[in-house]
């Protein structure tokens, strides 16, 4: 315990002392932080000479990647044409979207992403799905009766 005491009091000191001496260190710092802005300056120039080249081709990347654009008129047109075809259920098989992208010059991705965002913006599948159904249990003889939360559909229903 007196050896805590003991220390606490030398640090008090040495914290009185400390806090007399830092009103000169600071003078001294301050010519230490001009000096080392101009050593950061320096040091700075080098990295962009060595660097420059790099830095510039990925800054070309990134605004690559950031740029958005829509899809060519043409190609939106195609797209478009199928969805009002096959407006009721607008979901194009793996062969129709190779066909698509054919006609389009587009990329499958592209082509998934363009039926994701539409059917999203532009789809009310609930309303599509009745008439969709209705149409396939009236029209079809599998007498199939098909369950919803609305109630059920069916040979019997309709």
């Amino acid at each position: 315990a007196t050896t805590t005491a003991t220390a606490t009091t030398s640090d008090e000191a040495v914290g009185s002392s400390e806090g007399e001496l830092s009103c000169g260190d600071v003078e001294t710092s301050e010519g230490q932080d001009s000096g080392s802005r101009v050593a950061d300056h320096e040091l700075k120039e080098i990295l962009l000479k060595k660097y420059s080249g790099y830095l510039s081709s990925l800054r070309k990347e990134f605004l690559k990647k950031r740029k958005k654009g829509k899809l060519p008129k043409d190609a939106r047109l195609v797209l478009l044409d199928w969805w009002n075809t096959h407006y009721r259920w607008p979901y194009p098989t793996e062969e129709e979207k190779s066909k698509l992208a054919e006609m389009t010059g587009l990329d499958q991705k592209q082509i998934n992403n363009w039926f994701i965002n539409q059917r999203k913006r532009h789809w009310k599948p609930s309303e599509d799905m009745r008439f969709a159904l209705m149409e396939g249990v009236s029209g079809g003889s599998s007498g199939a009766t098909l369950y919803f939360d609305t109630g059920m559909i069916g040979p019997g229903t309709i």
